[in-house]
């Protein structure tokens, strides 16, 4: 017998980087997150204002005016999140 049957060996292969590319995944999923977020008041404040500017007739200033309180949501949205982001980080 050469070694015993239940001995550790060092691990080899895509393995052996595993805590380095679990934080890279952590981040990635952030960004990933923060730009959905973003895209997804936007998108939702074009489609209220698009369907409001059809309804009352008043050829985009709807639309343009919902477009910006998607933009302006969709940042403090973003910044309330990074925001928790830091205090669980903090936490750790």
């Amino acid at each position: 017998m050469s070694e015993a049957p239940f001995t550790r060996k060092p691990r080899r292969g895509i393995f052996r980087d595993s805590q380095k590319s679990t934080k890279i995944y952590e981040e990635l999923s952030i960004v990933t997150q923060v730009g959905l977020t973003m895209a997804g008041c936007i998108g939702f404040c074009f489609w209220i204002g698009y369907k409001l500017d059809a309804w009352l007739q008043t050829h985009g200033i709807v639309l343009v005016i919902f477009i910006l309180m998607g933009i302006a949501g969709g940042g403090w949205t973003v910044y309330r999140q990074i925001q928790d982001l830091y205090k669980s980080d903090k936490k750790r």
